[in-house]
């Protein structure tokens, strides 16, 4: 890959392209995460505008408080004759324990996708509630076994779902087991991070490793680069 500092931009731009152009591809119904930088949550939001011009419901839960709504409502405002309509079709809820995560995944997601008829869901900081010490150890695996079932539940229903998670080093070991027990559910796995620059870059991973297995990345000819 080309690293000239001229070229990173376009490359970064181009890997994004070739993300949601996989996530948005039949056939429907598909787990992606992406983890690393805080440009996870930039890049899911730019998602989700695109999916919202094409009048496509969107619903977001927020684990980790990273929903900026004005990045929302200035885009609206740019691309859409009517703002309004536009954001009238994202669908926020936020969720500030494990307990409340687990319960807007699992118990009041599926019903109220299937109400809207909302086909993509974004979940921010979906493991952030989960890494509090106050909540037992043994009731977080517990509780991110069920979450990993109803994402898998949803999948099913042909609901494309993209998790955003900024990377956490945490003390304890068995927390620090929670992330690659989620990745392993996902069908892809995307390594976000930054160049000099501050433009994103992102590596395909493997959902059972940590080590990259390709990068995402193609020029306008489809050509590896």
């Amino acid at each position: 890959m080309d690293s000239g500092k001229n070229r990173g931009h376009t490359t970064a731009l181009i890997a994004y392209e070739t993300l949601m152009q996989q996530f948005k591809e039949e056939p429907r119904g598909k787990l992606y995460c992406l983890h690393g930088s805080n440009s996870v949550f930039r890049i899911s939001l730019s998602a989700a505008t695109h999916a919202l011009l094409k009048g496509v419901p969107i619903t977001l839960v927020d684990g980790t408080n990273r929903f900026d709504v004005y990045y929302i409502a200035e885009f609206a405002r740019r691309q859409h004759p009517d703002p309004g309509r536009l954001l009238e079709n994202i669908f926020i809820s936020r969720a500030f324990t494990c307990y409340q995560m687990e319960a807007a995944i699992t118990d009041r997601l599926p019903t109220f996708v299937r109400r809207i008829r909302s086909p993509i869901v974004i979940v921010f900081g979906l493991l952030d509630t989960f890494y509090d010490e106050q909540a037992p150890l043994f009731e977080v695996k517990a509780g991110l076994q069920r979450v990993i079932t109803a994402l898998q539940a949803l999948k099913r229903e042909n609901i494309s779902i993209l998790l955003a998670s900024v990377d956490t080093k945490l003390v304890s070991k068995e927390r620090n087991a929670l992330f690659p027990r989620l990745r392993s559910a996902m069908d892809r796995v995307f390594h976000v991070t930054e160049n000099d620059e501050g433009a994103p870059r992102i590596l395909s991973e493997s959902p059972d490793q940590r080590t990259p297995a390709a990068v995402v990345y193609r020029n306008r000819e489809g050509r590896s680069a």
